[in-house]
């Protein structure tokens, strides 16, 4: 991905060449992954993105900091910035396992990305069950916990690792229900694709902005701990960004719970 900085001197980081960038990685890491370990593809892809993008973001961060350290901006507007820029590398990844899992072989599918695919297999989106609010909100803060921790410890390891699996998930589940659903022989796998996105997508993208929002203060933390000492006025300062982040973080992701619970249902019902 080193072809990419070139087009980040001096221009920070513009979000359609972080699309571009996310798009490409996830391509070389679905290949790679096929080519080296067919049986287990989609799991090595991830890892190979999360390896792939760990630059970027590292100079995502950095920016931040210039912006709210050096520059004395706006903490707020910084991090919206940063959560955009990460968002929308998510994005990328999800577009290009959508393009790949709609037109590899059908029988390749499961090979490719049996790990992502799980129990979806067979199903129509129709049969997809998303339980109620709490269930919801449960394990979706379970699993902001575990970004939290990844991002603390490994930084934007952890956090790629956590969004590319969850964008590797939606974007090989799509296609695969739009090409094997047996309800999909009225529309066609591309409007069946079209009207399962339009179903996902308002709680999915709130989903993923809770992981970015909660992966930010880990890393943020973790950065902070390294460089501030713990009774020090700017690690203070970074303890309240990381609290008011994780607070907003987890207020997306209780929304995005609410989302799933109520409409994802509701539009499917009004869709199919």
């Amino acid at each position: 991905m080193l072809l990419f900085d070139r087009y980040y001197k001096d221009r920070g980081f513009p979000n359609p060449v972080v699309f571009l960038e996310a798009m490409a990685a996830s391509v070389v890491g679905v290949v790679c992954g096929v080519l080296m370990f067919p049986g287990e593809a989609g799991l090595v892809g991830v890892f190979l993105i999360a390896l792939a993008q760990s630059g970027t973001v590292g100079g995502l961060l950095d920016q931040n900091r210039h912006e709210i350290w050096t520059n004395h901006g706006s903490p707020r507007r910084a991090n919206l910035k940063l959560a955009t820029s990460l968002l929308t590398l998510f994005l990328g990844v999800l577009t290009t396992y959508l393009v790949v899992a709609m037109f590899v072989p059908e029988d390749r599918l499961l090979a490719m990305f049996g790990r992502q695919l799980g129990r979806f297999g067979g199903n129509s989106i129709t049969e997809v069950q998303y339980g109620d609010f709490l269930g919801l909100a449960a394990n979706n803060l379970k699993i902001s916990g575990v970004c939290f921790l990844l991002s603390l410890v490994f930084r934007q390891g952890g956090m790629l690792l956590v969004l590319a699996w969850n964008a590797s998930i939606w974007g090989a589940v799509f296609p695969y229900l739009a090409r094997t659903a047996p309800d999909n022989q009225h529309v066609g796998p591309f409007v069946y694709l079209l009207k399962t996105v339009t179903c996902i997508t308002p709680h999915l993208l709130l989903e993923a902005l809770g992981y970015v929002l909660v992966a930010m203060a880990g890393v943020f933390l973790s950065r902070a701990l390294e460089r501030h000492e713990l009774a020090s006025a700017a690690f203070n300062r970074v303890a309240l960004a990381v609290l008011g982040i994780c607070a907003v973080g987890v207020g997306v992701i209780l929304l995005a719970s609410a989302v799933e619970s109520l409409v994802a249902p509701a539009l499917i019902r009004a869709l199919f």
